[in-house]
């Protein structure tokens, strides 16, 4: 199945090292990564936890049934990720698959 993790990084935080935590946690729940976005600094729509900037990115992943679930679980304890959501994917656009 594939799934997309998006995110925002705390703007104090290095992106480099957190995309690196979170590549890595997918792969400890046993997930393949197989596209990988970037981060960029981008304005808020809202203010997370007084913060109005940050960086924003996501990856596509394929896993199993409860790989996104043991992420998501492990996610909720990485104090500069400001928010994070994991849904599913159907299908994938041509960008994507190559």
């Amino acid at each position: 199945m594939f799934y997309e993790l998006a995110f925002w990084i705390k703007l104090d935080a290095s992106p480099e090292e957190e995309v690196k935590k979170i590549l890595d946690l997918i792969k400890k729940h046993k997930g393949e990564v197989f596209y990988e976005s970037g981060v960029k600094k981008r304005k808020m729509a809202y203010p997370i936890n007084k913060e109005i900037m940050g960086y924003f990115g996501y990856v596509l992943f394929r896993g199993g049934k409860e790989t996104p679930v043991k992420v998501n679980e492990d996610l909720r304890f990485f104090k500069n990720i400001l928010r994070y959501l994991i849904v599913k994917r159907k299908v994938l656009s041509p960008k994507e698959k190559s």
